[in-house]
């Protein structure tokens, strides 16, 4: 079974934009259905777009966040039984590289990145089990 559209008297130019048109209402409709929704706990509290690994936990009262006239401090920790150093590094390196961030630093104990005119450094500071401390600040 195949979908025919009438399209005589369109010309091929006309034809190739409605297909266009077509499918990329098609796939954001698909990204709709198929795309879990937005949680809470999806990402570290105290930041805005920073994502929570999965497997990973909030490490409580070991956070906060300090707003001065030329941006935030905040920090924030978390733990996990479940993933290894390298898991965790490679995650965040490309979670916030597809978020903007750009990577300046990174070595087995930490990670440096920069957006605008924030600097965020995720330090390991414990690895049994794995903890991690991030801190935004302006640069």
């Amino acid at each position: 079974m195949s979908l025919r559209l009438p399209l005589r008297g369109f010309s091929i130019y006309d034809k190739i934009k409605m297909m266009k048109k077509f499918f990329i209402l098609f796939y954001s409709f698909t990204l709709l259905l198929c795309a879990p929704a937005a949680r809470a706990d999806d990402w570290l509290p105290n930041f805005e777009d920073i994502p929570k690994m999965d497997l990973t936990y909030v490490v409580e009262d070991d956070g906060f966040v300090y707003s001065q006239p030329d941006g935030k401090i905040a920090q924030t920790t978390v733990a996990s039984d479940a993933v290894t150093r390298r898991q965790f590094q490679r995650f965040y390196r490309d979670a916030l590289d597809e978020l903007g961030w750009k990577k300046i630093k990174d070595d087995s104990d930490r990670q440096i990145f920069r957006r605008g005119n924030e600097e965020l450094k995720i330090e390991i500071v414990k690895t049994d089990p794995l903890t991690a401390k991030f801190t935004v600040a302006p640069k």
